[in-house]
């Protein structure tokens, strides 16, 4: 994608502010309780006003939302992995809340991977307590990037990684060992309904953004 120069802001205008780079989710959030939802929205508020609220990064995220960036470009390269991860505003023992989080994380990834035509080999999950112990553990997978078939090997992981009596401040998910290509039809599991519905879900969210659809799980 080629954006010429003189048309950045047009091209920025109508996405929502967690395209832009420094936008996390706490950011959002309070952005959007502003009633920002839109990169021409963040642009038109006054720089000081960014910089009261989210101190010298305001300056950098106002000069982003006008299309202004002097980061160096980089080449290319293949991406070997994908993740995410989320620190907690509390440190919390909720397990019920982490597998929520565990899910939301894994079907973000996961279409972001179909999205790109990509497979994954590799599962990795991160676990941080509340006095700082962090712990990651990985396991080889036969290549896949079907929601069910990860969110089973992302819950094994993070149930053999956690202690139950410690607090968890962050949990992360990790997609490596990348290849193209599509996931195969397996006609021993895979049933045409299921098939037909992560075509559906797909689709869904590329029309309407990822938010629009998610499992009864985070509910």
């Amino acid at each position: 994608l080629e954006v010429k120069p003189g048309n950045e802001q047009s091209f920025l205008a109508p996405l929502p502010i967690d395209r832009l780079p420094m936008v996390g989710n706490k950011t959002a959030a309070l952005l959007r309780r502003m009633g920002v939802e839109t990169i021409f929205a963040l642009s038109r508020i006054p720089v000081d006003l960014l910089v009261n609220l989210l101190g010298k990064n305001g300056i950098e995220l106002w000069r982003k939302a006008q299309g202004i960036d002097e980061t160096p470009i980089v080449h290319y390269h293949e991406q070997k992995s994908i993740g995410t991860e989320n620190t907690f505003e509390t440190d919390t023992i909720d397990i019920r809340f982490l597998h929520k989080e565990l899910v939301r994380m894994t079907e973000k990834i996961a279409f972001e991977l179909r999205c790109n035509n990509k497979l994954t080999g590799c599962v990795t999950v991160k676990i941080r307590y509340s006095d700082f112990q962090t712990l990651t553990m990985q396991s080889a997978i036969a290549y896949t990037s079907n929601d069910h078939i990860l969110l089973q090997k992302v819950k094994e992981i993070f149930n053999k990684l956690l202690d139950r009596q410690l607090s968890v401040r962050l949990i992360g998910v990790r997609f490596s060992n990348l290849v193209a290509g599509s996931s195969q039809i397996n006609m021993f599991e895979d049933r045409q309904e299921m098939i037909s519905l992560y075509q559906a879900i797909d689709s869904i969210k590329k029309q309407f953004g990822e938010k629009f659809l998610f499992r009864a799980a985070y509910i």
